[in-house]
């Protein structure tokens, strides 16, 4: 018998202790040729079986996973034993005490080392067993891998805290105790590993160890105490730094131990958490009366100090200095050049202190403090430069009156946006990669429009963009859209296409050996016409997969008529003229025009600068597209028949004006519907909403209690009907059909919008009740989808409508910063005249008068966009009134802010209050104790009757 049949009759009875004296008696080429045949059995007892129906398992036992986690420690390689699994059965079971008296690999130490490193050492793998394998000479300890695994030795079966333990080896406390302190590890969690509860003041884990052993004397506390500040600047994570602050501040260092501490206190202004800061100058604000203390080095820190622009840090900063002038009074003017670094901060209250302070020490003929204060003066706030008006009063003297800004505003279509596409080859190869929306639009209509040009070797060298397609169909990335994967769909059954019909292009593609060739794998090809980009696909992507059918349509019947909606001008416009040259050719031939591939070009029409448009049309036959075009592009034109295509017709007046209700239009089915699917003017409230919510687990009914409880959200109604039923369905139906839980792509949201430019309510609406009904509510993907969605609506420059205000307001209340830019951007690009920064004050006020989202976001983002130019500060200055007109007496939480901002603006553009309902709120709000003093100050900017 041979030693491999020798092992796998052990394996088949599960002789587990038969294993180790067979490998015991094994030379060390008996083991080596006993490898390969062990890797086989490896093999056989990893798969996974299913021993009975809809379950899976592997079909190795316990018993046999020991025996095979033996057999291969001893047998394999460092690298052969790492492929494996077994790395966890080794240690859970205890198995290198079975074999560590006889044999351990050359490697083992090594291998635990690389681990360590890595973060990766067994979970089973605990303390003990480390100190264990280092007695018996198999290992060497690392710091890495002792701090990966004391925190938790503390604790005992059971997760009881048994802090005895950690006596047990003199080496745990006198040297890898400290190893806590030098290297990165999760001590900071050491407060869940217990099931043990507190008795008297004793923790039950590591703080509750600390500060008993170092009450008595057991462990040193002043090194433990130095030990947490030096930790607070070694790179650590927020939480493991945390951690360290908290176990100094449970210390209570007295004042003798501060003093001592002084050296390290000040190195800890270093540390890039501001915890750890603040709490540092906590402790040196009482050291800084004596005249011991180091206020020079102080003052050297200051500057990073000052940097951190947190309100505590500097309110105690302050403190600080404060005290220490008394005892150090040649300190003040240097002290006074670096507290000009509170003036960025753009909270009042500071900055007011800073002032009063450099006010009270500095030599106001001093040439440093006038040229700090003036390096400053731009974030200073109104009544800061006050207090300053004659040490800034050079620098602002004789300053030359802004002129207004004028912003040139560009057309919708123009040689600025026009699309140029170049040669298809080139085109295709960048289709998808997401580089522009409209790439999805010109592929089909470049390839249609190459069709008496397209030869074998054009076919050839499309090939790359063929094989790009066929990835994206198999793996798609991070970014890729649904529609990609649709328009993925489309060019490989365009390729199949072209090489069953032309054998030449069939013949080479033969000859391709790679096996992931997109040719090789045509016979699994799905077929455009029954592709979905899912099993219940939204209806929101129909459209542009029957844009893409119709593509291959006309290909494979060689149709020269090019499709209508494709975009002519960046984002997705479609110049008029071109869209009437383009109808003018179906006229010609004789040919109706496909219904939706008509209506989404109307709905992209640029209805701008129509003139040469209706030129051509007027040279055209007296007839339904005539009328229809003319009624599209002449603000002035009503709607004549006959109306045989109701569909465009329907089109054509949600594009022009989608709010204007027109008589000839009476007899269409589509009066079954709510005009606010149609047009998107839905209505929206923002507040509590109830609902069922989870409660505690009830074991007796193996189900979660529920209770009714409330929400604070921004609720969208939309009204019932029955869409997507009649025989020429709107385009706009299919954008309400998002789905339950709006399944879109965020690479997608952009070309579904563009599908109706003009007026993109409908879906954006969609957008906003699924990514913007809740402001705690901002996922990754639902953050992808609103930052999407408001770089598409920059893109668009079209008067803002009641949905694009509202979406604009909620996204400037956003938790992501980017997101909040985006929509200041879009505000700030606009004013003075193409939008209404009171409609806009007016949306957000809706939002924050009942708490919507916190008040902080808004007045972080408004600080932002101070002091940019005139102009934006008197729109800001009407969006802050129509915000708080808005508001009701009851102050909103952190009111107080948004009244100190509005102040701030009305001080720069030297304003007054002139509306009455502020006035009225002001009044009221006096009665507040948290914002009293705030509303009587703007009330003495009140406009005097």
């Amino acid at each position: 018998m041979t030693h491999l049949e020798e092992l796998e009759q052990l394996l088949t009875a599960e002789r587990e202790q038969d294993i180790v004296p067979f490998l015991q008696r094994l030379t060390p080429e008996e083991r080596k040729t006993l490898t390969p045949g062990l890797a086989k059995l490896v093999t056989y007892y990893s798969e996974f079986v299913s021993p009975r129906p809809n379950t899976m398992t592997s079909r190795m036992t316990v018993l046999q996973a020991k025996m095979l986690t033996i057999a291969t420690f001893v047998c394999y390689d460092k690298a052969a034993f790492q492929r494996t699994n077994f790395s966890f059965t080794l240690f859970r079971e205890r198995l290198p005490e079975k074999i560590i008296s006889w044999y351990m690999p050359g490697w083992f130490n090594e291998w635990m080392q690389e681990m360590a490193e890595k973060d990766a050492l067994p979970g089973d793998l605990d303390y003990w067993q480390l100190l264990d394998l280092q007695a018996r000479g198999a290992l060497t300890l690392t710091p890495a891998m002792v701090v990966s695994r004391l925190p938790m030795a503390i604790n005992g079966k059971h997760r009881l805290y048994e802090p005895a333990r950690l006596f047990e080896a003199p080496a745990t406390l006198s040297e890898h105790f400290w190893y806590l302190f030098e290297y990165p590890s999760n001590i900071h969690f050491s407060d869940n590993w217990t099931n043990s509860k507190k008795t008297g003041d004793t923790e039950p884990n590591w703080k509750g160890f600390i500060l008993q052993y170092t009450g008595d004397g057991t462990i040193d506390r002043l090194r433990v105490l130095e030990e947490c500040l030096k930790a607070v600047n070694r790179n650590f994570n927020k939480l493991q730094v945390g951690w360290f602050v908290d176990m100094l501040t449970l210390l209570k260092p007295s004042q003798a131990e501060l003093e001592q501490l002084q050296p390290l206190l000040l190195q800890a202004l270093n540390s890039p958490q501001s915890k750890a800061v603040g709490t540092a100058l906590g402790y040196l604000k009482a050291l800084a009366g004596n005249k011991e203390f180091n206020h020079q080095a102080l003052l050297d820190h200051l500057p990073q100090v000052m940097a951190a622009d947190k309100k505590n840090i500097i309110t105690t900063t302050l403190q600080i200095l404060e005290k220490a002038v008394k005892v150090r009074p040649e300190i003040k003017q240097r002290a006074s050049l670096e507290l000009c670094a509170a003036f960025l901060s753009k909270d009042e209250d500071l900055q007011a202190k800073a002032a009063k302070l450099i006010m009270q020490w500095a030599d106001k003929h001093d040439a440093a403090l006038r040229e700090q204060l003036s390096q400053y003066s731009s974030s200073m706030l109104a009544s800061t430069r006050n207090t300053f008006k004659d040490l800034l009063a050079e620098e602002q003297a004789d300053v030359p009156a802004e002129a207004p800004e004028v912003t040139e505003r560009l057309p919708l279509t123009g040689e600025h946006n026009r699309i140029v596409t170049g040669d298809l080859v080139f085109f295709a190869s960048q289709v998808f990669e997401n580089n522009a929306t409209w790439h999805f639009d010109l592929l089909p209509a470049m390839l249609l429009a190459a069709q008496d040009n397209i030869t074998t070797e054009t076919l050839l060298q499309l090939e790359p963009a063929l094989q790009r397609a066929a990835t994206i169909l198999k793996r798609p990335s991070g970014n890729t859209g649904l529609l990609d994967m649709t328009l993925a769909v489309f060019f490989l059954n365009y390729g199949k296409w072209m090489a069953d019909n032309d054998a030449a292009y069939t013949a080479r593609l033969n000859e391709v050996k790679q096996s992931q060739h997109w040719w090789r794998g045509r016979h699994e090809l799905p077929e455009l016409e029954h592709w979905k980009t899912s099993r219940t696909e939204s209806a929101v992507y129909a459209p542009h997969r029957r844009l893409l059918i119709l593509a291959l349509k006309k290909v494979r019947e060689k149709d020269p008529l090019p499709l209508l909606s494709t975009p002519t001008h960046e984002p997705g416009w479609i110049a008029p003229e071109v869209l009437v040259q383009r109808l003018g050719l179906y006229q010609s031939a004789g040919v109706s025009p496909d219904g939706l591939d008509l209506q989404i070009a109307i709905a992209r029409c640029a209805l701008q600068d129509t003139a040469a448009a209706l030129a051509l049309v007027a040279q055209w036959p007296a007839g339904e597209y005539r009328q229809l075009l003319t009624f599209l592009l002449d603000t002035a034109a009503m709607p004549q028949g006959p109306f045989t295509m109701e569909d465009a017709w329907m089109q054509a007046g949600l594009t022009k004006a989608p709010r204007t209700i027109y008589d000839a239009f009476a007899g269409f089915s589509y009066n079954r519907l709510p005009i606010a699917l149609l047009n998107g003017d839905f209505e929206w409230k923002t507040g509590g909403k109830p609902y069922l919510a989870y409660g505690k687990y009830n074991a007796e009914k193996r189900d979660y209690d529920r209770y009714m409880s409330e929400e604070l959200v921004m609720d969208i109604t939309f009204p019932e009907g029955e869409i997507l039923k009649g025989k020429l369905p709107l385009l706009q139906e299919y954008l309400n059909g998002v789905g339950e839980y709006f399944s879109v792509s965020i690479t997608d949201v952009a070309r579904l919008l563009l599908l109706t430019p003009n007026h993109p309510d409908v879906l954006l609406a969609r957008v906003m009740r699924s990514c913007q009904r809740s402001s705690g509510y901002y996922e990754v993907n639902e953050t992808g989808i609103v930052l999407n969605t408001l770089k598409t609506l920059h893109s668009l420059d079209i008067p803002p409508s009641e949905m694009m205000y509202l979406c604009i307001a909620l996204s400037m209340l956003h938790a992501d910063k980017t997101v909040k830019g985006y929509a200041a951007e879009y505000w700030s690009s606009r004013i003075p005249d193409r939008i209404s920064s009171e409609k806009l004050g007016q949306t957000i006020g809706l939002q924050q008068r009942v708490g919507w989202a916190p008040m902080k976001r808004f007045t972080d983002l408004v600080a932002t966009q101070t002091q940019i130019s005139r102009q934006q500060n008197e729109a800001l200055e009407t969006l802050l009134t129509a915000c708080l007109a808005v508001f009701t007496e009851t102050p909103v939480k952190d009111l107080k802010k948004l009244l100190e901002v509005y102040g701030e603006v009305l001080a720069i553009n030297n304003s007054s209050i002139s509306n009455t309902a502020v006035i009225q709120l002001l009044t009221a709000w006096q009665g507040s104790s948290t914002v009293k003093k705030t509303a009587q100050q703007l009330l003495k900017r009140v406009v005097q009757a």
